[in-house]
């Protein structure tokens, strides 16, 4: 799986905290592609914070300073 796939089930978490989004696509991305839930976790993690480092914008509905709830 790609790091624009995993951003996009980000993306497509339903409305909630950052955290239970991220939640949400570990779960999907590792039913997906058959990892454990806690390496899909870090997987995503390392492809949001690799987003972060892209152009602002980059990743709508994330950001590494402020938490949505």
């Amino acid at each position: 799986m790609t790091r624009d796939e995993m951003i996009e089930w980000f993306k497509s978490a339903p409305a909630s905290s950052r955290h239970e989004r991220m939640l949400w696509a570990a779960r999907k991305i590792a039913h997906l592609t058959g990892v454990t839930e806690g390496s899909a976790y870090q997987m995503l993690l390392g492809a949001l914070i690799e987003g972060e480092r892209l152009p602002r914008g980059s990743i709508l509905g994330f950001s590494m300073t402020a938490d949505e709830s």
